[in-house]
């Protein structure tokens, strides 16, 4: 079998880029957020995300640029100390509408001093707040 190679990464094909990242995320625990005064938890929903939207799989090239953001999911909830924007919705989930809010948290980190912000998802008045996505943001 011959994988097409990624301009980005030449020596491993998106499905093991994909379960390198995975394995590292799985290990993953609550962290403290400053900006939200609350622990972010880490579900695979979360990770999914950064692969699919919705039932449609991203372009490889966007998995692969949203893969190697994962190692700086925790700095940048740990420095960022303000919420940078908030969404509010209303979504259908498991057959009910629930109001859902999306807080997106902002901050410099990795050697390049790259912006990152980390989406994170809160269900119901008093739900828990969960990683929702990552990218670099400019």
């Amino acid at each position: 079998m011959q994988y097409k190679k990624s301009s980005h990464q030449n020596e491993l094909p998106i499905s093991q880029i994909i379960n390198k990242y995975k394995s590292s995320y799985k290990k993953f625990k609550p962290i403290y957020s400053p900006a939200l005064n609350q622990d972010i938890q880490f579900s695979m929903p979360g990770f999914k995300h950064l692969i699919f939207k919705g039932k449609h799989r991203r372009p490889n090239k966007v998995i692969y640029s949203r893969m190697v953001l994962i190692p700086l999911i925790k700095p940048v909830i740990r420095k960022c100390n303000e919420i940078t924007e908030i969404r509010n919705t209303t979504e259908t989930i498991k057959g009910k509408r629930l109001k859902v809010q999306y807080y997106a948290l902002e901050a410099r980190v990795g050697k390049s001093s790259t912006r990152v912000r980390v989406v994170v998802k809160k269900i119901g008045k008093n739900g828990e707040y969960y990683f929702q996505s990552v990218m670099k943001y400019n």
